[in-house]
């Protein structure tokens, strides 16, 4: 196992315990033979839970639960990563997937963000079109998924942390 398939599980669990802060239950999700599994060249596009938040959890006294497909991916260079997606259109990992899972959010982890971004980025495939530019939203700016700023910020600098001991730096 090489650094990037450590931080990319790092990055997997921190992005669990994000939404395990924001009071979703998490069901990972269903590998079977029946679940679609997308791979695009050596890599595995699926997601890998469901986080279900109830009207109880949220804090509301009615309302159906809310829940989400979650893929999380990390990426060192994602500005340039969202690029290159981009000009691949319809043939794009993104259009793909949202054929598969047109509600899939896909969390994005880097610890190269672009000045004032957040290490934690979310791609929603439901507004996601092949024919924009692919654009992220700081995950605390979702406004559907209720994820508090100080949980990203307290998140952030633990992987922070966790990736400094990784490289050494």
């Amino acid at each position: 196992m090489d650094i990037l398939d450590i931080k990319a599980r790092v990055a997997g669990a921190v992005v669990e315990s994000v939404f395990r802060r924001a009071r979703y239950k998490l069901t990972p999700y269903a590998r079977s033979g029946e679940a679609p599994v997308l791979r695009i060249g050596r890599e595995d596009f699926t997601p890998h839970f469901t986080a279900t938040q109830t009207a109880e959890t949220r804090g509301d006294a009615v309302g159906p639960p809310r829940s989400f497909l979650v893929e999380v991916k990390y990426r060192s260079q994602l500005g340039q990563y969202l690029a290159i997606e981009g000009q691949r259109g319809e043939r794009s990992a993104f259009a793909q997937a949202k054929r598969l899972w047109p509600d899939l959010c896909v969390i994005f982890v880097t610890d190269r963000p672009d000045p004032g971004r957040s290490w934690f980025q979310v791609l929603d495939l439901s507004g996601y079109s092949a024919s924009a530019p692919v654009r992220t939203l700081d995950l605390a700016e979702h406004g559907g998924l209720a994820i508090w700023r100080t949980n990203v910020d307290d998140h952030e600098e633990l992987a922070r942390r966790v990736f400094a001991l990784l490289t050494g730096v």
